[in-house]
């Protein structure tokens, strides 16, 4: 029996904002549903009101599930403890606005949008917990395009991955190994940039020594390094 009550959530994730009681009642809803890597959750277009909460079949590695939109273009990554497909449950009628795919074998909690919305009116922590994920949505969506507009590659990937590794991280012999999996192509997608670019960004943060590659994952090899490279200090 899994004891979701200790379960390591991500910080500022829907699940780790809840109380205990609140987090025990809203993952006995709907149905568990084991994904593995290239499920796709919901795809974009298509109607739906089911909500989706996300947590990893085991500690060792976080769910992940990829948000795509347009011709697969990556504008978020959902971890261990979120949300997604919440509004549809807030806008009946209405169609999914983006397609997720899943990258790490994930359990999703599958939810109603009607039971999702209930739990919401019961629970004076539901909607606060809520609005308060969704701002911070909002809210990194404008810091990156205030961080990554007008700067130079190297800093925009430097900053994304040191990100990276303190939210998605896990300890290893080399560093710390981002468990979410990106292409080049998906980097440059978070910080608009060319995939070329980011190859060349990453080549030059390999031979200083701060990241490298292990199983097709960025370790981060020298994060306090890699903070200075990006400025951050």
């Amino acid at each position: 029996m899994v004891d979701l009550d200790s379960w390591p959530w991500p910080e500022n994730t829907l699940l780790a904002r809840l109380s205990p009681r609140s987090r025990r009642e809203l993952l006995g809803l709907g149905h568990e549903r084991y994904c593995k890597p290239g499920t796709l959750l919901m795809r974009q277009g298509d109607p739906g009101n089911i909500v989706y909460v996300l947590r990893s079949h085991d500690t060792s590695v976080s769910a992940c599930v990829k948000i795509t939109a347009d011709a697969g273009t990556l504008f978020a990554i959902r971890v261990s403890g979120d949300v997604i497909g919440e509004l549809g449950a807030l806008t009946p009628n209405s169609v999914r606005s983006a397609t997720a795919t899943v990258c790490t074998a994930t359990i999703a909690h599958c939810i109603p949008g009607n039971m999702f919305l209930s739990f919401l009116n019961e629970h004076p922590d539901g909607w606060q917990t809520l609005c308060r994920t969704l701002a911070d949505r909002l809210a990194w969506s404008d810091q990156r395009r205030l961080d990554f507009g007008g700067w130079p590659v190297r800093r925009c990937l430097a900053r994304l991955l040191v990100e990276f590794a303190e939210s998605y991280g896990r300890p290893s012999e080399s560093g710390v190994e981002i468990t979410v999996r990106l292409s080049y192509e998906e980097l440059g997608n978070l910080i608009g940039a060319g995939e070329d670019a980011v190859g060349l960004a990453m080549k030059r943060m390999q031979l200083k020594g701060l990241v490298c590659l292990r199983n097709r994952h960025v370790v981060v090899r020298d994060l306090e390094g890699l903070r200075n490279y990006a400025e951050l200090e």
